[in-house]
């Protein structure tokens, strides 16, 4: 894996501040993904995010990175748990855009064994997909690191040795159930849910944020069986985390999402 950059880089004077807007635009194009523009768009669709959100999410996703960068390096503080301990048995742990799913997974391997699930769409694609498929390729232990939904009998399989992470964010252009959320909509998928169900595993929202600069892994309680009532619920628990830490969401995925018709 690559060497993280453990510099607190959140410790310095902000480049705007010395150079002005464009150094600025610069650092938050650099940090986020998204330019200051992009994300003025999500904080019109999202108006819980500000008018102007870009500055603040680029302080917030530097912080985030040095105490992820830490964690990954087992240096402390090494994150804590809110609400519930990871399961050794296999169960599906419902997250969204928010944080890093990548380093959620890497850091939760200490605990249980676990592995990604990534959309079909975006394997070939997304440098996340290509990064967890050189890694996966590269070990010799049992677990894989990715799963792809393009093949959905091997995740009902996976699912007899290992937990898997599936975001419930991306669902089918055609599909998706709307929930109230940081002032605005989003789009959810009943799939993750319809998985554990028909794999016959538990089901519960986790999500890797950093409320108050403490990096934290919060699990909530086993979901319904049902898929309405799962998701239902998966959307409260995903609400109560952008509440407290808006500028974590990944902002070139959610977007992304405003962009694609």
């Amino acid at each position: 894996m690559k060497a993280v950059d453990l510099s607190p880089r959140f410790l310095v004077p902000s480049l705007s501040a010395l150079f002005g807007s464009r150094a600025r635009e610069k650092e938050i194009r650099s940090v986020t993904g998204l330019s200051a523009a992009q994300w003025r768009d999500l904080g019109r669709e999202f108006p819980r995010l500000d008018s102007d959100p870009g500055p603040a999410a680029a302080r917030a996703r530097r912080k985030y990175g040095f105490l992820v960068g830490r964690a990954l390096e087992g240096l402390p503080p090494l994150p804590a748990f809110r609400g519930n301990m990871p399961d050794p048995q296999p169960r599906l742990y419902a997250t969204a855009h928010v944080g890093d799913l990548r380093a959620l997974r890497l850091l939760l391997r200490a605990y249980t064994p676990i592995a990604t699930v990534v959309d079909a769409s975006e394997e070939g694609r997304a440098a996340l997909a290509r990064a967890d498929l050189a890694l996966d390729q590269s070990r010799r232990d049992a677990i894989r690191d990715v799963f792809s939904t393009s093949h959905p009998h091997r995740l009902r399989s996976a699912l007899r040795r290992v937990s898997l992470i599936v975001a419930a964010d991306m669902p089918e252009r055609a599909g998706g159930v709307a929930f109230p959320c940081l002032g605005g909509s989003l789009l959810l998928d009943a799939r993750p849910f319809r998985l554990a169900r028909l794999a016959g595993v538990p089901c519960q929202p986790i999500f890797l944020t950093s409320p108050r600069d403490r990096l934290t892994i919060s699990i909530g309680r086993t979901l319904p069986r049902d898929e309405g009532q799962a998701l239902a619920e998966f959307a409260r628990a995903l609400g109560d985390i952008t509440d407290e830490t808006p500028l974590l969401i990944d902002g070139v995925t959610w977007w992304n999402r405003l962009a694609t018709p």
